[in-house]
């Protein structure tokens, strides 16, 4: 039951990031093609730091 919950949780994860990526392409689908998430806590305090990149490279982000 925990590995089907952890596989459900991955598939959710995996989905958001896909529709954050997508969205974030819009009309521009060739130059974005990657995004990476850096999610940190510190036991009082979360931070999400989101960078999109094209071609390896950050060409936009955002963070809460």
């Amino acid at each position: 039951m925990q590995e089907a919950m952890h596989a459900a949780r991955l598939v959710a994860a995996q989905s958001a990031l896909l529709a954050l990526l997508v969205e974030q392409q819009g009309d521009q689908l060739e130059k974005v093609d990657g995004v990476s998430v850096t999610l940190a806590y510190d036991g009082e305090t979360t931070g999400l730091d989101v960078i999109y990149t094209a071609n390896g490279r950050p060409v936009s982000g955002e963070g809460a």
